[in-house]
């Protein structure tokens, strides 16, 4: 049972004029007279009201009995807010605070782009060179993106870790050191056409950061420490590898579980290294953000910095909010640059509203403390007396009758669904959008349509609606600016049952020889991935006589992240010869009947 008032275990640095700024705030910047008034005029009611309001907003996670996050906050470069909030570990009653270190996820993406333009700026390589220009073992089509589109995600590759799930039994397994060069090395084919269109890769990341060591002739932290941490006195962030290694006031990762108790969480790999493999502290993170977003520069060139945070401009001419591992959209009327970051037990988010000179960054050692919304929460509540633009809002589901249902792309094998979705107590149902079966978004109006907020996946638009209340049998979608036109599916699909003679038996994935084999048990579809101990078996879900839904994975041990996927049956006279199965990451994989 928690404890009310449980320890915070909280150092505040709350400013008052006349105080010296901390030292942990980072490079200072040299103002403008006008803007060292605007700091000035921060008064300390205003600032303790600031920080009572935080107080609340980050009350549910002040708990003695469960794991937490760490929150940083500075303006105009002032620390404002600097707390711990529940237990660093559950195992040892061990506090998170200031000090603490954590995973910072995916938010290492945009250190691993830099290192990549650093190299850059010397001339040591070329960003528009194919990736296996540095790396020659990608002598298949893995080796094909540049290494710019492979920093914009837009290079098409397999994700190794989610390919690994669906090619080795239905089970993460632990990949070694290693283990992902070699399975990319092997495809024969690829997601999407390098340039294609965007899909969110981890995969691109991991050769980023073979190519930063190949090239430097240094391991990435090596490479890392000398260019950027140390000079930056980033002194408590480093690289971790793996989650089985062991390092000093590392905040344990927690991954929930349905009854309540916590599962330790564990990244299944060796290999968590530029895609989302940093630890740090909110000191340091802060005073990275604040050279970031600041003018002068201790690390990296005018030009590498503004190449950083350019926006990407997709092959069908429209442009992204997504740069090189960092985003750049708006809040309530104000730009930001962010990015988010999670990995089995751990959240994390960095950003920053330049306008403001608002840096913020939270980082949770349990995998469901949504540091995203928090995020903007604490923007819009540090700067509520700003004139920020009402919030955006979610499209009302109950004007867009037309576009509910399930829609399929047969082009690209692609599965929508838009259903209504309450989100609030007692708010209208809004439009979720799932992807490959998966809840990807909230749709919001976007003109005279509907379109999924920008950020690091691919852009989803209905540009033009369909008239009147009933869903037509075609819709028109864009994917990252590209048309695509979409098959609505049957309310009223077979059942597994009907569907289960024809699509029974064992399919094969030739590139790697794995098997798998669809079942019909007590009236429901699976696929059983054939584990040699314990159980795997995804449950399927008939969406058509030819589109099936991935859905509850039952499985001996249990997945460590909830699983989604679609199924395509391909025929051939009547006779069902192979599947593509699809996930976000991982795209048409197709496997062969083998009987």
């Amino acid at each position: 049972m928690d404890r009310p008032g449980g320890p915070r275990m909280d150092s505040v640095f709350s400013w008052m004029p006349g105080n010296p700024a901390p030292a942990h705030t980072g490079p200072r910047e040299t103002r403008t007279p006008c803007q060292q008034d605007r700091s000035s005029m921060t008064s300390p009611a205003v600032v303790l009201s600031t920080i009572q309001k935080l107080d609340e907003l980050f009350k549910p996670w002040s708990r003695s009995d469960a794991p937490g996050l760490v929150v940083g906050v500075s303006h105009r470069g002032q620390a404002i807010y600097r707390r711990g909030f529940g237990l660093a570990s559950i195992e040892h009653a061990r506090a998170n605070t200031p000090a603490t270190r954590m995973r910072i996820g995916s938010t290492t993406k945009h250190f691993c782009s830099f290192g990549i333009m650093l190299l850059a700026e010397e001339g040591k390589l070329d960003i528009h060179q194919p990736v296996r220009t540095y790396l020659p073992e990608l002598a298949n089509v893995s080796g094909e993106p540049t290494l710019l589109q492979l920093m914009h995600h837009t290079g098409g590759l397999r994700d190794p870790m989610f390919a690994a799930f669906l090619l080795n039994r239905g089970n993460y397994g632990h990949m070694p050191a290693g283990g992902g060069l070699q399975l990319l090395a092997r495809f024969t084919d690829l997601n999407f056409a390098p340039g294609e269109r965007m899909a969110y890769s981890n995969a691109g990341y991991l050769l980023l950061t073979f190519v930063t060591e190949r090239v430097s002739g240094l391991t990435w932290e090596e490479f890392m420490t000398r260019r950027v941490f140390a000079p930056m006195g980033m002194n408590e962030t480093a690289l971790l590898r793996s989650d089985m290694d062991i390092v000093p006031n590392m905040a344990t990762l927690h991954m929930p579980l349905p009854d309540g108790r916590w599962r330790r969480g564990i990244y299944p790999t060796d290999e968590v290294l530029g895609s989302g493999g940093m630890i740090s502290t909110i000191d340091d993170m802060l005073a990275w953000v604040a050279h970031l977003r600041g003018s002068r520069k201790k690390v990296g060139s005018e030009a590498t910095w503004a190449r950083m945070l350019e926006r990407q401009t997709y092959r069908s001419g429209m442009q992204a909010g997504y740069g090189l591992g960092i985003a750049r959209d708006s809040h309530r009327g104000i730009e930001t640059i962010h990015h988010a970051g999670a990995t089995f037990g751990s959240q994390c988010q960095m950003l920053t509203v330049p306008q403001h000179e608002l840096d913020i960054v939270i980082m949770a050692n349990r995998m469901d403390a949504s540091a995203p919304a928090l995020a903007l929460k604490v923007v819009d509540t540090v700067l509520e007396d700003q004139g920020l633009a009402p919030p955006v809002m979610p499209a009302p589901a109950a004007e867009f009758p037309s576009v509910r249902g399930r829609w399929y792309s047969r082009q690209s094998r692609t599965l929508l669904s838009i259903a209504p979705r309450q989100v609030q107590p007692e708010a209208p149902e809004v439009l979720l959008l799932s992807m490959y079966h998966a809840p990807t978004a909230i749709l919001q109006k976007a003109g005279d349509g509907l379109a999924m907020p920008d950020g690091p996946m691919s852009m989803i638009e209905i540009r033009t609606l369909p008239e009147g209340s009933t869903p037509p049998a075609l819709l028109d979608v864009h994917i990252t600016g590209e048309l695509e036109r979409f098959e609505r599916l049957p309310d009223t699909p077979p059942t597994a049952e009907e569907l289960a003679p024809a699509l029974a038996g064992r399919y094969r994935y030739a590139g790697f020889g794995a098997e798998l084999e669809i079942v019909l048990r007590e009236g429901k579809l699976f696929i059983d991935f054939l584990p040699e101990v314990g159980m795997a078996r995804w449950e399927l879900e008939p969406l058509s006589a030819d589109v099936l839904g991935c859905g509850t994975f039952h499985s001996i041990p249990a997945p460590s992240l909830p699983t989604f996927a679609s199924l395509s049956i391909e025929r051939k006279d009547g006779k069902v010869t192979g599947l593509w199965i699809g996930m976000d990451r991982v795209r048409n994989l197709r496997f062969d009947r083998v009987g």
